[in-house]
């Protein structure tokens, strides 16, 4: 036999978890092993005998070696196999173990419940054994709450392993009987438990055995006593500190609660507890009204028989907290005392309600009382203004009990409103009279869908309640003409004929109860047959209460308060003088959100919607062109606003959503046909514009719904989790009932995404195709469209909105079509024929007609493009090196054209670049990898031009870097430092002032060396690395940093040589804040300050904002660099040049003279409202990152300049300076 001693004392000295483990199951095998196991099981008990107390006087011998040796049992339980020993052996450990409770509280504890929790667990435990378990915890006494919180957590689940045992369990009930002695001993043992983790075990398990004692049940007073326990805890709240993670005591609350609610024979104490607690008022914090709201609410839904248990209750919660809603005004206990009524008319309706759906007599009159109960006192308050909102949620939250509530008050509450409607005095009491009703109709739905939501088969027939309940309807339908309308007309004719009149605030609620009235349903359709399918959403299925007429009417009242107040076809103008802009744009807000209801369930309403729309635009669809709105030709800056919101409104209502399958996937394609119906219909209207040479401000509002719709749509696809990104990744649900339906809905999703690229991609080339004409010479030329006889300057700029705008249009939708489609498209070629088919000969990335306006066509196709089908430039016998044929011309270009070709080169260059050097395009275009190389040396050879690189050909050749940077090209990394280095060189070869400013403006080009979001969009399939940024910037700034600073005299040897260096010095300067500017912080960080001092990137900003001016913008860069320091926690790098910072400060936002101050702007122009508003957003900052003592000579000063700001000529700059001297004036106190 094992030598067990022998193991214990190994167990005993060893340190290491480890070895303790390996020593246990050593035990635990010799166990295994033994031939007789009551010997080794004897044996190995025994082992420990040295270590156990004799008498009293060996009680406090070392705790910690006997509790060491106590786990060596422990240990060995732990891993013994679960049927290795018998009943008997099993009884005798329990009685050992059990022992130690009695003996050695301070050592034996902890291991005598993990060894007894295993016992519990071993094959041959039996139930009436928990009851000796149970008494030898009992044991314990006072001693058990001087036990460590991990100790009683030991206890407390040894204790939950027995209760959540069912044959144990049903022992201990049988063994104590309705006394339950067991749990009394318990009571006495942890009711002074103040452990959070531990608390959260107790209390789960007091619920767990009040929920499954018996038989026979405890008796009434047990489950008080048990009340009573856990009242001393309640309202329960936790320290901060408590524990380190894990219990809250959101936590700690729900398991009270779960207590309070586990047995109604305690349900009379429980009520009397807490609804004396709620009637302290105002002693009560707003957290612990909630918490007795919610416990009232979990004791109502869980407690059985509620005739017996709720019932007579009742009265008194409603007499109670009835107030919480009339007089209160803390949404939390509003929203509480509501879910209370809620659940208190649930819990009668649903009462012992039958199958057949008819509650029993004794039933339906308790539920009858406590709704009289509400209507006695609610009633009477809908006629008192002060109290109809508050009244119309208690009256409604009733309601939502169930059929039956809403059955016996849906006729007193309707009547009653309709009747102090007519009384109504005040504006805002009519518009609370209407809001009951819409709260009404609100309910109304809710109930369906819970109903459809428990029955969801349209086979099932309707119970005697629900049949009732549908008797109500014509009630409801009602309300369109004796209220809705009624009250629309009314306040429409007020608010034209009293412009001061408050009525608009009915029209808003007016407008939320068509909503709700046209989104209500009827019956539920009746079965064709026995053997059809359920449907699975027989909310959707069931038809709109209104009737087709009444949609339309609805659809006609609400139209004209989204449209542009200008329409002809509107018939609400009058009324709309009498409306404040804010009010105008409140209520349209409104009926745009009622609308998109409206539309979500009668989609045919949205086509009379975008009929009206569009004539309201230009007039009807059939007229001649004169019949054209007077706006459209004359094209007002109000006007064009206006219609511009409209287009968007509509864009909104038909296609922002996309409802689920839980509403059926027929429905789902809704949003698919409006996004078809208004893109049709603004097409035709932007066709009829462009026939009639109406204003480009009009067709650009109009191109903008286009726009408008499908960014709506695409969103709710990508809402939706549809998407050209998301199309491959499998469903997830939690079933296979859930997976078929999941994929069913996604593969319908994914095809009507695919229709919807389709769809604006044919939209896209109409568009192109109609701005686009092929010359005599075969040549692209913009279309006659854009042939004025007077082609103003205004006038060209509205044509190249409209183009740049189609041309965002174009990426946005190229962008979502796949490499396959896109070369199936032949996109690659469309950016240069822009789908014209009869365009020939070689293609180019620039056409030179019209100034080159169409150029930004191009850019729109080409930045939507996947690297990989950039490569396919190759088919077309183009490269980047083409990117350079205009190079000698650009100085002569238009800024604008400049700006696009630019940013097409910055695009092609990272996206081919991309397709070059890695991936399938690599191998299947191998020479594109070589036209790249030539494209970089070209680039070098460019910068090698001496006298002959202006500023607008160095601006190409960075754009052309900037794309390659942003994804670290390899072959291009040499072209960082020449790029940096190019506007000093300039500047050194050449002497004369004009040179020394080109100099000057190519550093400040390198800054585009970091592209901005805009131009390369990952959503775009731009390639930009997480890293490019920290890159240049090692590339550039550290090599320029040195430089910035001027040499000393005494190492130069001429003046000449001095005056240069100088010049040199500035330039880096300058190139140095243009490449900073686009960087976070963290990149440069490292540099703000150095040991030394010297060479750091806070001296050149210093120096900056004092040498550069009158260079404000220069000036402005430099201060937003040294702003952005300071808010990053490093104004310790500046508390050095504090002085010269807050005196370059005020020589910035003090130099703005008046405007009629001449003089002054004759030798140096003024600064600009950009340095003005960066120096004072700096001085701004400083008092909260520097001490008082160290700013308060500067505060006479600042206070003195700041005031006169104040009364700067531009308001923005004016609040800042307002913000700037409200942070000082803390200093001078």
């Amino acid at each position: 036999m094992a030598d067990f001693a022998s193991l214990a004392t190994s167990y005993v000295l060893a340190d290491a978890e480890d070895e303790q483990q390996r020593l246990a199951g050593q035990a635990a095998e010799a166990i295994k092993s033994a031939p007789r196991k009551s010997a080794a099981v004897l044996g190995w008990a025994q082992s420990i005998n040295q270590w156990m107390p004799n008498g009293d006087n060996d009680a406090d011998s070392d705790v910690i070696v006997r509790a060491k040796a106590l786990g060596f049992l422990a240990s060995t339980l732990e891993v013994l196999d679960k049927d290795v020993l018998r009943v008997e052996q099993v009884e005798h450990l329990i009685a050992f173990f059990g022992a130690l409770f009695a003996i050695d509280h301070k050592a034996g504890v902890l291991d005598a419940s993990t060894a007894l929790r295993c016992l519990c667990t071993m094959t041959q435990f039996r139930p009436p054994m928990a009851n000796a378990v149970l008494s030898h915890l009992n044991k314990l006494g006072e001693d058990f709450r001087l036990q460590v919180p991990a100790t009683r957590r030991a206890v407390y689940d040894l204790i939950a392993l027995l209760v959540r045992n069912d044959a144990a369990l049903k022992s201990l009930s049988e063994t104590n009987g309705a006394s339950g002695q067991f749990l009394i001993d318990l009571l006495q043992l942890c009711r002074h438990e103040r452990d959070p983790d531990n608390l959260l075990r107790w209390f789960a398990i007091l619920r767990h055995v009040l929920d499954h004692y018996g038989p026979p049940a405890l008796a009434p007073n047990v489950v008080e006593e048990v009340f009573k326990v856990a009242s001393d805890y309640f309202p329960i709240s936790m320290r901060s500190s408590a524990t380190a993670a894990g219990t809250t005591v959101d936590d700690l609350k729900t398991a009270l609660r779960s207590v309070f609610s586990a047995s109604s024979l305690a349900a009379a104490p429980v009520f009397d507890f807490l609804l004396q607690k709620m009637d302290q008022g105002d002693a009560l914090t707003v957290s612990v009204k909630v918490d007795i709201l919610s416990t009232i609410h979990a004791c109502i839904a869980a407690f059985p028989n509620p005739a017996q248990t709720v019932v007579p209750h009742t009265s008194r919660i409603w007499n109670s907290l009835k107030y919480e809603v009339r007089h209160g005004d803390v949404p939390e206990t509003i929203d509480g005392t509501l879910q209370v009524i809620q659940a208190i008319s649930t819990r009668l309706c649903r009462g012992r309600s039958s199958v057949s759906g008819k509650a029993p007599a004794e039933d339906a009159a308790f539920l009858k009382d406590f709704v009289d109960l509400v209507l006695a006192d609610c009633t009477s308050d809908l006629s008192n203004s002060t109290f109809t909102t508050p009244a119309g949620r208690l009256l409604t939250s009733t309601m939502l009990g169930g059929f039956g509530a809403y059955n016996l008050m849906i006729s007193s509450v309707i009547g009653t409103v309709k009747k102090d409607l007519q009384q109504a005095q005040a504006a805002n009491h009519t518009r609370d009279l209407v809001g009951v009703l819409n709260l009404v109709l609100r309910t109304r739905h809710s109930l369906i869908v819970a109903t459809d939501a428990e029955a969801p088969t349209t086979a099932a027939s309707p119970t005697a309640t629900e049949t009732e309940f549908q008797t109500h309807d014509d009630a409801l339908v009602g309300l369109l003409e004796s209220v809705y309308l009624r009250l629309w007309n009314n306040t429409l004719k007020d608010t034209a004929a009293e412009p001061t009149s408050q009525e608009p605030v009915v029209l808003t609620e007016v407008i939320r109860g068509l909503a709700a009235l046209i989104a209500q349903r009827g019956p539920r359709p009746a079965s064709p047959s026995s053997s059809s399918t359920p449907s699975s959403s027989t909310t959707a299925s069931r038809p709109l209460l209104c009737t087709h007429t009444q949609c339309e009417r609805i659809f006609e009242a609400l139209a004209p308060r989204i449209l542009v107040p200008y329409s002809s076809a509107s018939q609400s103008g009058a009324a709309d003088e009498g409306l404040s802009q804010t009010e105008f744009l409140t209520i349209a807000h409104e009926a745009m959100t009622a609308l998109q209801t409206a539309t979500a369930v009668y989609p045919e309403g949205f086509t009379f919607l975008v009929e009206r729309t569009v004539s309201s635009i230009a007039g009807s669809p059939s007229g001649p062109i004169a019949s054209y709105s007077l706006i459209a030709l004359s094209s007002s800056a109000e006007s064009l606003s206006s219609l511009r919101d409209t287009l968007s409104r509509v864009a909104y209502i038909g296609c922002s959503t996309i409802p689920s399958a839980a509403e059926g996937l027929e429905r789902s394609s809704k949003a698919l046909f409006h996004f078809l119906t208004l893109t049709q219909a603004l097409f035709t209207t932007l066709e009829r514009l462009l026939d009639a040479k109406a204003s480009f401000q009009a067709t650009n509002a109009v191109l903008s719904g286009v726009y408008g719709a499908a960014l709506n749509l695409r969103d709710a696809f990508s809402k939706r989790g549809v998407g050209p990104e998301k199309a491959k990744q499998p469903p997830i649900a939690s079933s296979a009932e859930q997976t078929t339906q999941s994929t069913a809905e996604s593969e319908t999703l994914q095809q009507q995404f695919q229709a919807y690229v389709s769809e604006a991609t044919s939209i896209v080339r109409r568009l192109y195709l109609r701005a686009t004409a092929v010359g005599a010479d075969q040549q692209l030329n913009l279309s006659t469209d854009f042939e004025h006889s007077v082609a103003s300057s205004l006038t060209l700029d509205d044509q190249d909105e409209y183009l740049h705008q189609l041309a965002a249009f174009a990426t946005f939708v190229v962008r979502d079509l796949s490499e396959e489609q896109q070369k199936e498209a032949k996109l690659h070629e469309a950016a240069f024929t822009l789908f014209q088919s009869d365009c020939k000969g070689q293609h180019s990335f620039y056409n030179e007609a019209q100034g080159a306006r169409a150029d930004v066509l191009s850019l729109g196709i080409l930045k939507g493009l996947w690297p990989s089908t950039m490569a396919s430039l190759a088919d077309l016998n183009i490269s980047p090196l083409n990117l350079l044929d205009d190079f000698d011309s650009l100085d002569k270009l238009p800024s604008r054209t400049r700006l696009v070709r630019n940013t097409i080169a910055t695009v092609v260059t990272n996206k081919y670049s991309a397709a070059a050097s890695v991936g399938a395009s690599k191998v299947q275009y191998p020479g594109n990898h070589a036209a790249w190389q030539a494209t970089v040396d070209a680039v070098k050879a460019k910068l090698d031009g001496g006298a002959s690189l202006t500023p607008h050909r160095f601006a190409r050749l960075v754009a052309l870097a900037a794309g390659a940077f942003a994804r670290l090209d390899k072959d291009s990394k040499a072209l960082a430092k020449l790029l940096a280095f190019a506007p000093a060189r300039h500047a050194e070869e050449t002497s004369n002032g004009n040179d020394t400013k080109a100099a000057q403006q190519m550093a400040r080009i390198v800054g585009g060396l970091l592209v901005s979001d805009r131009t390369l969009s990952t959503d775009d399939h731009a390639v930009v690395k997480s890293i490019y940024k920290q890159w240049v910037y090692g590339q550039t700034v550290k090599a320029l940093l040195p430089l910035a600073f001027p040499p000393r005299k005494a190492t130069v040897e001429t003046e000449e040589a001095a005056v240069a260096a100088r010049r040199a010095s500035t330039v880096h300067t300058i190139a140095i804040m243009a490449l900073v500017r686009g960087m976070p912080f963290s990149v440069y960080e490292d540099d703000v300050a150095t040991s030394s001092g010297s060479e750091s990137l806070v001296r050149v900003l210093v120096a900056a904002a004092t040498t550069l001016v009158p260079q404000w913008g220069d000036v402005a860069v430099a201060l937003r660099v040294l702003s952005s320091i300071v808010t990053a926690n490093r104004a310790d790098a500046v508390r050095s040049h504090l002085k010269t910072v807050v005196d370059a400060s005020i020589r910035v936002f003090s130099s703005a003279g008046p405007a009629s101050s001449t003089s002054s702007s004759a030798s140096a122009p003024p600064p600009t409202p950009a340095s003005r508003k960066e120096a004072l957003l700096l001085v701004s900052q400083l008092p909260a990152h520097y001490e008082e003592g160290l700013l308060l000579p500067y505060e006479p000063r600042l206070a003195r300049a700041l005031a006169a700001a104040c009364g700067d000529r531009v308001r923005e700059i004016r609040e800042v300076a307002q913000k700037a001297r409200e942070n000082w004036a803390k200093v001078a106190v």
